[in-house]
């Protein structure tokens, strides 16, 4: 399956399509084992061969495949979007919607913080789940994907089972500067793959004031249900 995966890679790289031979030496592999593999693909409808000694191409399965989450992630980010300006508004800092994908979250939209000193979270921002407020309040509210963590990384997991816990108790994760120092935040989820973020600056982001954007956070996100 690795090496499907990673034929289906290469092809993505060039539009125009790509020959056996050249499929076989980018991908160490012999051309017996490549063929085979694209043969698979293409009968499962992921490459195509205009005709025998032609380039392999991607078909648009995979395009077809992702289209329902992406449009369903850009839906969410329109209604979304006001709930983050009015959280940035009342708190003055900064506010963030986050997608899981993996082990990892992404940053999808950000409303930032006017202060002069202020956290910038950048959209297409790549962070773990576990270890940070966003990580752990998408972990707290999904069984599975807590059952994932702790079975792929046991380590980890034992180092933050307990905030993953009180986030599910509170209904919200901190992070009281532990990811970054000198940064702190406070996060939600919103169901599904997604979370809000508000962090900033831990010299303003005690934990009273955390938990109390929490419960503004919740106030807010009601209006999404």
């Amino acid at each position: 399956m690795q090496r499907a995966f990673g034929l289906l890679e290469l092809l993505a790289a060039v539009p125009e399509g790509a020959r056996l031979s050249e499929l076989a030496d980018d991908a160490g592999l012999n051309r017996s084992t490549t063929h085979n593999l694209l043969a698979s693909l293409e009968t499962l409808g992921y490459v195509e061969q205009s005709n025998r000694g032609a380039p392999y191409r991607l078909t648009n399965r995979l395009e077809r495949l992702v289209r329902p989450k992406v449009e369903t992630e850009q839906l969410l980010r329109q209604r979304v979007r006001p709930v983050l300006e009015a959280l940035g508004t009342d708190t003055g800092e900064t506010v963030y919607l986050a997608f899981a994908t993996g082990d990892h979250y992404v940053c999808a939209d950000a409303v930032q913080s006017p202060e002069p000193l202020h956290l910038t979270v950048n959209v297409g921002e790549r962070e773990p789940l576990l270890g940070t407020a966003i990580g752990h309040a998408l972990i707290a509210s999904d069984e599975v994907r807590a059952r994932e963590l702790a079975h792929g990384h046991p380590s980890d997991w034992s180092q933050h089972a307990d905030a993953i816990d009180d986030a599910r108790s509170a209904g919200f994760a901190l992070d009281e500067g532990a990811f970054h120092p000198g940064v702190s935040c406070v996060a939600m989820s919103i169901g599904g793959d997604a979370a809000i973020g508000v962090a900033g600056p831990s010299s303003r982001l005690a934990r009273t004031r955390l938990r109390e954007i929490g419960d503004l956070m919740a106030r807010h996100i009601r209006v999404l249900e």
